[in-house]
């Protein structure tokens, strides 16, 4: 074929797709146009006792004049709004919505103290006894006829539904069921990472049998792992990493492991433990101990009267005989009052020798000292340092090497959570310095307070307070000025200010 001709097909083609793509549009552009709207955030305000609605350029939306008002979804103008025995549902023109429905309630996060402990996406309302649910539009999500509708716990955009004396689980967005409501009752196996949150927790099912409580599993997107027939099932929660599911369970006073779906080790041992550090299982029978990895494979026999993990090897005793085995079973020459821990160097190691004294240092892989100094206590940091504390009570960071980093006239050396930023204490003097990701000193305050936000750091004191980015270094106020109206700080919005409660909710209120 001609590139000519080959050249007026792609044309014409083309010319064809765009007629059919203008052919949806222009018949449909102002319901597409509908759907593209600009929301706000809204906050609680009081005065007086009486609460009312800002937005985020402190704006007042709704006059204070409630007892209580409930903001489902912050993003959302959609407020419940309770005075004595009434009950209105307004939006941000103060206008009365979703009348339609009767007895409108926000579902409660259970087990979460936040200022939206709440389902985001949906309300229930009751039509004849029973509950349905419709979503922050009005749009029904699912026709009353539950007995009940709850939280789960720790997952939003998931409820517990009960009918028919039944439980089940359904999807709040799509109002499709994830499990059918056929379980005497279902909760999360409150499975956390720092990536998904709870979002990747499943759900622990169980029925009551003739024989006792029986129990089984489904993963997150509501496929069954197992059915329910176990006595009990454990999901280790501490394999916060990784997606596979490691679960414990017992079926006539025997325990076994499935990983997924597989089972991994037979249900025949009288307890089963976990150690994530070197992933391994220990497997108890008739009072003896053995090892099986997460394989399957049997590291250690069963025959040992006692089994520990300490740091990188297990230390096990089988009559007066002390061994020392490594991951894969082979036997260490180390003393038994040696520990080994890892660092976040693959060469270097963390030795603990207990005697009299404990003392602590840094070996190779030979497990040759790699310092001349032993301290009271080493703590691997991270990029190759170490919090240490000597003899005196001291604490400061090392390197590698053993160079003294930060010196050693501190009482108290730890990071900031979830931030590689340090914060060293003289309590003696009342003294606070932070030093950076480098190392460097960027802050020596009195009488500090920490506040660890998502963008930023904020150490202050009655005189003075001082912003921090996520690796110690100082920043200007207003290049956080837009992070710290997102956040859990207490802010200023227009001429309220965030109110901090008990409860841990918050509301503005008029600077006086």
């Amino acid at each position: 074929m001609s590139k000519k001709k080959t050249l007026i097909i792609i044309t014409s083609i083309l010319v064809i797709v765009i007629s059919i793509i203008m052919s949806i549009y222009l018949p449909n552009r102002k319901k597409i146009e509908e759907k593209i709207e600009v929301t706000s955030t809204y906050y609680k305000m009081k005065e007086e006792d009486k609460y009312g609605i800002i937005n985020e350029k402190g704006e007042l939306i709704l006059e204070p004049k409630y007892e209580e008002i409930i903001i489902p979804n912050a993003n959302k103008a959609v407020f419940i709004c309770k005075n004595e025995d009434e009950q209105k549902i307004l939006n941000d023109k103060n206008e009365e919505i979703l009348t339609q429905y009767e007895n409108i309630e926000p579902i409660q996060l259970i087990n979460i103290i936040t200022e939206s402990a709440y389902e985001t996406n949906v309300l229930k309302y009751q039509k004849d006894g029973k509950y349905g649910l419709i979503n922050l539009e009005g749009e029904k999500i699912a026709d009353p006829k539950y007995d009940e509708i709850s939280s789960l716990g720790y997952k939003d955009g998931e409820v517990l539904i009960k009918e028919n004396n039944k439980y089940g689980i359904l999807n709040t967005i799509t109002g499709t069921t994830i499990i059918k409501t056929i379980y005497d009752s279902i909760e999360s196996d409150q499975y956390y990472n720092e990536t998904n949150g709870y979002k990747r927790s499943g759900y622990i099912v169980c029925n009551v049998t003739s024989d006792g409580y029986r129990y089984g599993y489904y993963d997150y997107e509501g496929e069954m792992v197992l059915e329910a027939e176990y006595n009990q099932i454990t999901r280790l929660t501490q394999v916060g990493d990784k997606t596979d599911i490691y679960l414990i369970i017992a079926k006539n006073g025997q325990y076994g492991v499935y990983i997924n779906n597989n089972k991994v080790i037979n249900t025949e041992y009288q307890s089963i433990s976990y150690n994530s550090g070197l992933e391994m299982f220990v497997v108890e029978k008739t009072g003896q101990f053995g090892a099986i990895n997460e394989k399957g494979v049997q590291i250690l026999n069963i025959e040992y009267s006692d089994i520990q993990i300490n740091g990188i090897y297990m230390y096990t005793k089988k009559g007066e005989e002390q061994i020392i085995y490594d991951i894969e079973g082979k036997k260490i020459n180390i003393p038994s009052n040696v520990i080994i821990e890892k660092t976040d160097n693959p060469d270097y190691y963390i030795k603990i020798e207990q005697n009299e004294e404990t003392t602590y240092t840094l070996v190779n892989s030979r497990y040759e000292d790699v310092i001349e100094q032993k301290y009271t206590y080493i703590e691997n940091l991270y990029n190759g340092y170490f919090i240490a504390i000597n003899d005196s009570g001291k604490t400061g960071i090392i390197d590698i090497e053993g160079n003294v980093i930060v010196n050693f006239v501190y009482d108290l050396i730890q990071t900031v959570k979830n931030k590689d930023v340090i914060q060293a204490f003289d309590f003696e003097n009342n003294i606070t310095d932070i030093y950076n990701k480098d190392m460097k000193k960027t802050i020596e305050i009195n009488n500090a307070k920490i506040e660890s936000n998502k963008e930023y750091i904020k150490v202050y004191n009655e005189e003075e307070e001082i912003y921090l980015d996520n690796n110690g270094d100082k920043i200007v106020k207003k290049e956080i000025l837009e992070e710290i109206k997102n956040s859990d700080a207490t802010v200023q919005i227009g001429e309220y200010k965030k109110v901090i409660e008990e409860i841990g909710s918050y509301y503005y209120t008029k600077i006086k």
